[in-house]
């Protein structure tokens, strides 16, 4: 975990800190975060870390138990209602982006494809939930809708520690991967209503995977 300067608010940095060490995994979910502790290592006071936590709750990344404030679980119900979110808006965002993207824009994405290939076969699990973060997020980017793009970003680090939670509980087969690869075929193709589809169906792969995953987890089936 990195350290605070003099420069900027610490309460901020302190939020980018530990926002960056939940996303990351270092903080994972359901683990409780101590303000005491928390302010020895980041060398400040009580104070800007409370207000840190408090920055963290409203984004939803942490909330308040019995046993007090932990990173947010992420229970199935909370999972369903993100991916909602993401039907409802990356498959239009895909539409959007097929009518404008640029030849350098569809190599980066096959690029990207590519790394996290390398990466899963790897087992760099991490690096894994990075590039899929930036493999979506550059279709939204390259869609031109910023007021889209802001609706999509306020869901954003739920998405990713949602992600995390799924990849640490159960990883995906690399099928996910392929559909990815689909996804590009499609904008490539320029059709933009096939797009909207495959990307839509992908979003929903990754739903049904999860669900069916957590419910065999519960009949004690997995």
């Amino acid at each position: 975990m990195g350290s605070v300067i003099k420069n900027m608010p610490f309460h901020l940095q302190a939020y980018q800190i530990l926002r960056e060490s939940i996303l990351t995994g270092k903080f994972r979910p359901g683990e409780r975060l101590l303000e005491l502790k928390l302010a020895q290592e980041l060398g400040v006071s009580r104070s800007p870390i409370r207000e840190a936590i408090r920055m963290l709750e409203q984004d939803g990344l942490v909330i308040t138990m019995d046993n007090g404030t932990v990173v947010n679980p992420m229970e199935v119900e909370d999972i369903e209602e993100i991916y909602q979110c993401r039907i409802a808006t990356e498959p239009y965002a895909g539409f959007l982006a097929a009518l404008k993207i640029k030849e350098e824009e569809i190599i980066e994405l096959e690029q990207l494809v590519n790394e996290a290939e390398v990466a899963y076969d790897q087992k760099e699990s991490e690096r894994v939930v990075d590039l899929n973060t930036v493999f979506h997020d550059q279709i939204i980017r390259i869609s031109g809708n910023r007021r889209l793009s802001e609706i999509v970003d306020k869901i954003r680090s739920l998405s990713i520690l949602a992600r995390n939670t799924e990849l640490q509980v159960y990883s995906r087969p690399r099928d996910y991967l392929y559909e990815h690869k689909e996804i590009v075929k499609a904008l490539k193709g320029k059709d933009a209503h096939i797009v909207e589809s495959v990307i839509r169906k992908h979003i929903e792969n990754d739903w049904k995977y999860y669900s069916q995953q957590y419910q065999a987890a519960l009949n004690g089936t997995k």
